[in-house]
């Protein structure tokens, strides 16, 4: 059954301090500071994780750094209010969405493999589209391409065996199973709702990504051109005609809080938050102890989402370890 509000709403005992200012340049030093550490301490791998493991969350951190700079790149400008960088809210969305698959990540190296694996059939499906609309051109070679001979060795350092590959065939295509082979399908990595479920060695981390799901399937609206992000384009435009109806300081205070606000401190939040569970992998190193600890001090008391994410995991796990 799908959850409630009742399920997942953090009542709040106090307010967030909603008159402090908060610089997100400041924001953007803090976020630098933390992706340096965690991709530092990561090429060591730790426990089951294996270097293979280390690096692919070493990605997971690089990409949401650049994400970031991509926001800052729509939103950091001077002049009158450009519908198109609603779409910033896009890319808050995929930061968040990063958040929840290194949570799943820290349960079990398993899931990293699982994430690879995933990422390796959809290039292996690709190269499978291309081979068969060409089929009947000359100019293509049927066999042993260049792409296929780089998709059998990346599936190598992923695990994928010939069984994988087999499977993938047969699946795609409707080629039988080599005679004696068992299938073996390579399973999509799951999606946020779906990777809550697996989430098993903290209620609090569970009760964390529940409340954020909710914050996830808003930001949804603006990724599949919902009326939520119609709306936004719209009484952000000038060019609007009803926009006439509306007072241009209440557009401005809209746009500042449901766009540029919401933007920068989701971002910012997804990467800290990401820092702050890296501290279960790395638990003795000082260096993502105290950069996390940074970033939650802008955080804690940013909004009640922030605030919420604090109350119900953040402070105990930075607290028992620093």
């Amino acid at each position: 059954m799908a959850l409630r509000v009742k399920d997942y709403a953090h009542v709040h005992q106090t307010d967030f301090d909603h008159e402090q200012h908060r610089d997100s340049k400041e924001f953007d030093r803090i976020a630098n500071i933390c992706v340096m550490r965690a991709t530092e301490v990561l090429k060591v791998p730790t426990g089951r994780y294996t270097q293979m493991h280390c690096n692919q969350i070493g990605d997971i951190f690089r990409s949401m750094v650049a994400t970031q700079r991509g926001i800052r790149r729509m939103l950091d400008f001077e002049g009158p209010i450009d519908p198109e960088t609603v779409d910033a809210l896009l890319l808050a969305r995929v930061q968040l969405e990063c958040l929840f698959s290194l949570c799943l990540m820290l349960e079990d190296p398993k899931y990293v493999t699982a994430y690879v694996q995933d990422h390796w059939r959809k290039q292996y499906v690709e190269y499978l589209i291309a081979k068969e609309e060409t089929k009947l051109l000359s100019r293509y070679q049927p066999e042993n391409t260049p792409q296929l001979q780089r998709l059998v060795m990346l599936g190598q350092q992923f695990g994928i065996a010939p069984a994988h590959i087999h499977t993938v065939d047969k699946e795609e295509l409707g080629i039988p199973m080599p005679a004696g082979m068992a299938e073996e399908p390579v399973r999509p990595f799951p999606t946020p709702g779906k990777g809550i479920k697996k989430i098993t060695s903290s209620a609090e981390k569970k009760r964390m990504l529940e409340r954020l799901y909710a914050k996830y399937v808003y930001l949804c609206s603006f990724a599949h051109g919902l009326p939520q992000a119609n709306l936004y384009k719209n009484i952000f435009d000038s060019r609007f005609p009803d926009r006439k109806f509306l007072r241009d300081s209440d557009v401005k205070d809209s746009y500042r809080q449901q766009v540029v606000s919401e933007a920068y401190i989701t971002s910012f939040m997804s990467i800290s938050q990401c820092m702050a569970e890296l501290t279960v992998l790395y638990p003795n190193s000082m260096e993502i102890i105290e950069a996390a600890c940074r970033a939650w001090k802008q955080l804690s008391g940013a909004s009640l989402v922030t605030k919420a994410v604090w109350e119900i995991r953040t402070r105990k796990l930075l607290g028992a370890i620093s």
